[in-house]
Protein backbone atom coordinates (compact mmCIF):
# COMPACT_ATOMS: atom_id res chain seq x y z
CA UNK A 1 0.00 0.00 0.00
CA UNK A 2 1.49 3.89 -1.17
CA UNK A 3 0.21 7.11 0.22
CA UNK A 4 0.71 9.72 -2.15
CA UNK A 5 2.93 12.75 -1.10
CA UNK A 6 4.26 16.00 -1.97
CA UNK A 7 7.61 15.24 -0.66
CA UNK A 8 10.26 15.22 -3.22
CA UNK A 9 13.63 13.32 -1.93
CA UNK A 10 16.50 12.87 -4.40
CA UNK A 11 16.76 9.20 -3.40
CA UNK A 12 15.33 6.96 -6.41
CA UNK A 13 13.77 3.18 -6.05
CA UNK A 14 11.79 1.77 -3.51
CA UNK A 15 10.51 3.64 -0.57
CA UNK A 16 11.02 6.76 -2.12
CA UNK A 17 8.13 8.61 -1.13
CA UNK A 18 8.96 8.07 2.71
CA UNK A 19 12.99 9.12 2.64
CA UNK A 20 14.18 12.67 4.23
CA UNK A 21 17.04 14.19 1.52
CA UNK A 22 17.96 15.91 5.00
CA UNK A 23 18.69 18.85 3.16
CA UNK A 24 16.80 20.95 5.70
CA UNK A 25 15.03 24.21 5.58
CA UNK A 26 17.54 27.36 5.88
CA UNK A 27 16.32 27.88 9.10
CA UNK A 28 16.87 24.95 10.59
CA UNK A 29 20.19 24.77 9.38
CA UNK A 30 21.16 28.65 10.17
CA UNK A 31 19.83 27.79 14.37
CA UNK A 32 21.89 24.80 14.16
CA UNK A 33 24.97 26.37 12.81
CA UNK A 34 24.46 29.55 15.44
CA UNK A 35 23.69 26.79 18.43
CA UNK A 36 27.13 24.65 17.43
CA UNK A 37 28.86 28.52 17.80
CA UNK A 38 27.35 30.05 20.98
CA UNK A 39 27.81 26.56 22.77
CA UNK A 40 31.74 27.03 23.37
CA UNK A 41 31.32 31.19 22.75
CA UNK A 42 28.94 30.62 25.66
CA UNK A 43 31.34 28.97 27.66
CA UNK A 44 34.10 31.09 26.95
CA UNK A 45 32.03 34.16 27.99
CA UNK A 46 30.68 32.87 31.06
CA UNK A 47 34.51 32.06 32.38
CA UNK A 48 35.70 35.77 31.48
CA UNK A 49 32.60 37.01 33.14
CA UNK A 50 32.64 34.83 36.33
CA UNK A 51 36.41 35.29 36.23
CA UNK A 52 36.11 39.03 36.44
CA UNK A 53 33.83 38.84 38.86
CA UNK A 54 34.32 40.62 42.35
CA UNK A 55 37.06 42.46 40.83
CA UNK A 56 37.49 46.18 41.32
CA UNK A 57 36.22 47.94 38.16
CA UNK A 58 40.39 48.66 37.04
CA UNK A 59 40.59 44.51 37.55
CA UNK A 60 37.38 43.81 35.40
CA UNK A 61 38.63 46.67 32.56
CA UNK A 62 41.84 44.94 32.38
CA UNK A 63 40.42 41.03 31.82
CA UNK A 64 37.94 42.19 29.18
CA UNK A 65 40.52 44.95 27.98
CA UNK A 66 42.78 41.50 26.63
CA UNK A 67 41.86 40.78 22.79
CA UNK A 68 40.61 37.22 23.49
CA UNK A 69 37.70 38.22 26.38
CA UNK A 70 36.75 41.64 24.47
CA UNK A 71 36.06 39.40 21.17
CA UNK A 72 34.45 36.28 22.84
CA UNK A 73 32.51 38.49 24.21
CA UNK A 74 31.66 40.75 21.39
CA UNK A 75 31.02 37.25 18.74
CA UNK A 76 28.95 36.02 21.91
CA UNK A 77 26.41 39.22 21.53
CA UNK A 78 26.42 39.45 17.76
CA UNK A 79 25.74 35.31 16.75
CA UNK A 80 23.97 35.44 19.95
CA UNK A 81 21.22 38.57 18.50
CA UNK A 82 21.34 37.04 15.48
CA UNK A 83 20.27 33.52 16.52
CA UNK A 84 17.89 34.70 19.04
CA UNK A 85 16.52 37.06 16.24
CA UNK A 86 15.85 34.40 13.80
CA UNK A 87 13.93 32.33 16.84
CA UNK A 88 11.58 35.00 17.09
CA UNK A 89 11.30 35.49 13.49
CA UNK A 90 10.03 32.10 13.44
CA UNK A 91 7.33 32.89 16.21
CA UNK A 92 6.27 35.70 14.47
CA UNK A 93 5.61 34.01 10.86
CA UNK A 94 3.70 30.95 12.77
CA UNK A 95 1.47 33.26 15.47
CA UNK A 96 0.69 36.03 13.79
CA UNK A 97 -1.95 35.95 11.55
CA UNK A 98 -2.34 39.71 10.39
CA UNK A 99 -0.23 40.31 7.41
CA UNK A 100 0.17 44.05 8.38
CA UNK A 101 0.86 43.18 11.88
CA UNK A 102 3.27 40.60 10.69
CA UNK A 103 5.09 42.98 8.57
CA UNK A 104 5.65 45.53 11.61
CA UNK A 105 6.14 42.81 14.37
CA UNK A 106 9.17 41.34 12.02
CA UNK A 107 10.69 45.01 11.38
CA UNK A 108 10.25 45.43 14.85
CA UNK A 109 12.11 42.33 16.16
CA UNK A 110 14.73 43.10 13.11
CA UNK A 111 15.85 46.65 14.75
CA UNK A 112 15.39 45.34 18.43
CA UNK A 113 17.75 42.99 17.96
CA UNK A 114 20.59 44.92 16.07
CA UNK A 115 20.05 47.44 18.72
CA UNK A 116 21.00 44.91 21.51
CA UNK A 117 23.45 43.29 19.92
CA UNK A 118 24.68 47.49 19.23
CA UNK A 119 24.40 48.74 22.89
CA UNK A 120 26.43 44.96 23.92
CA UNK A 121 29.24 45.52 21.44
CA UNK A 122 29.56 49.00 22.12
CA UNK A 123 29.63 48.65 26.20
CA UNK A 124 32.31 46.00 26.26
CA UNK A 125 34.16 48.53 23.82
CA UNK A 126 33.86 51.28 26.75
CA UNK A 127 34.68 48.83 29.05
CA UNK A 128 37.80 47.17 27.42
CA UNK A 129 39.05 51.02 26.26
CA UNK A 130 42.29 52.10 27.62
CA UNK A 131 41.84 54.37 29.84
Amino acid sequence: MTIATHFKSERKGRGEAYVSDHAGSHHALFMRRTSYALAPLGVLAAWFLLGAAGKPLDGVRAEIGRPLPALVLIAFAAIGMLHARQGMNEIIEDYVHDEALKAKALAANKWIAFAVAAIWVVAILIIAAPR
